[in-house]
């Protein structure tokens, strides 16, 4: 290992890879435990748990990480654009034997690419958005008012990009001063904060006060049974849950160098490519009659899966093959005559 490599591992920020690591990890499982929440209270109230503050938290770091911003939007079409329009048509075509090619729609991300088109979105963006006075506040307010609008949905994660802009937006604008600052607080309000949020998830299972789908922020109002006023009180929640989160994580989560440290380094890859591996799972357990079984090879393979996923090894084949595309399109500079 050179010099320079081993003095950027010893000032590497361990604990915001912790937290990368520990939250695609939590992508994985919850994409896992997908198709079975209908099955069990337990999976339901663990799948709802997961679900009010993974996303949120995970999308404020990717606000955090995006402080240059100039450097950022100049990177988005690489780093975002380019693979989604490349594993969004890859997807629509696995798609085609499930729900037949005319339902297919390349601008409507498949399953978890959303991320990625609206990675792009708020990072072309914010250049614009951060010249706007009280721009966090509006985007809160934008975020609940969203949900009224049914044309607003799933098409380019439009929804999904206005409902998570907060997240993106608070992770921007909060100092490495202010994070870790939430280190030396006491570990109890975590605590607590965590055993409220699991008694909601307990509640909204066992009452169905709010179906799972509304964590997701790609459906308006409408589309649930449930008084408007408890839906716009309910998203409210979410907010006040997902920045709640970030202090939890970041007070517990281990500073030092951990398994998750690597994880955490590479979640691009894993985010990307899971989806494809947890699809197969879902195959080998639908020959499996036992639902406990079904549930516990979730778990392990979500391990398995996070854990290839995130090697050096795929995320240089990764890079690769988005390079390879956008040098197709890319235009070669023109040479300067000599002078």
């Amino acid at each position: 290992m050179s010099a320079k490599s081993v003095e950027k591992e010893r000032t590497r920020n361990y604990l915001l890879d912790n937290l990368k690591g520990i939250l695609i990890f939590l992508v994985v499982l919850g994409h896992s435990l997908e198709l079975y929440i209908a099955e069990s209270f337990v999976i339901e109230v663990v799948y709802i748990f997961i679900y009010l503050f993974h996303m949120p938290v995970f999308v404020f770091i990717s606000g955090y990480f995006s402080k240059n911003v100039g450097k950022c939007r100049m990177k988005a079409f690489r780093n975002f654009l380019v693979p989604y329009l490349i594993f969004n048509t890859l997807w629509a075509i696995v798609s085609i034997p499930v729900v037949g090619w005319r339902n297919i729609s390349l601008l409507t991300p498949g399953w978890a690419l959303w991320y990625l088109i609206s990675m792009f979105c708020w990072r072309i963006c914010l250049r614009d958005l951060i010249r706007v006075k009280h721009i966090f506040l509006i985007s809160l307010i934008i975020g609940v008012i969203v949900g009224f609008s049914p044309e607003v949905g799933t098409f380019l994660s439009i929804s999904r990009t206005v409902f998570f802009l907060p997240f993106f937006l608070g992770g921007y604008f909060l100092t490495e001063e202010q994070l870790l600052s939430f280190r030396s607080k006491s570990k109890l309000i975590s605590i607590f904060i965590i055993a409220v949020t699991a008694g909601i998830a307990v509640i909204f299972a066992y009452f169905e006060i709010i179906p799972a789908e509304f964590l997701y922020g790609s459906h308006d109002y409408y589309e649930f049974e449930a008084p408007i006023w408890e839906l716009i009180l309910s998203r409210m929640g979410v907010y006040v849950i997902g920045f709640a989160f970030v202090y939890v994580l970041v007070n517990m989560i281990n500073p030092k160098k951990t398994f998750f440290s690597k994880v955490g380094t590479n979640t691009f890859s894993v985010y990307i490519l899971h989806t494809y591996l947890v699809s197969l799972v879902y195959i080998v357990n639908s020959i499996i009659p036992f639902f406990w079984i079904k549930i516990i090879i979730c778990i392990i393979t979500s391990m398995l899966i996070t854990y290839a996923l995130s090697r050096n090894k795929v995320m240089w084949y990764l890079n690769k093959l988005i390079n390879i595309v956008v040098s197709m399109w890319a235009k070669k500079p023109k040479k300067r005559a000599a002078p």
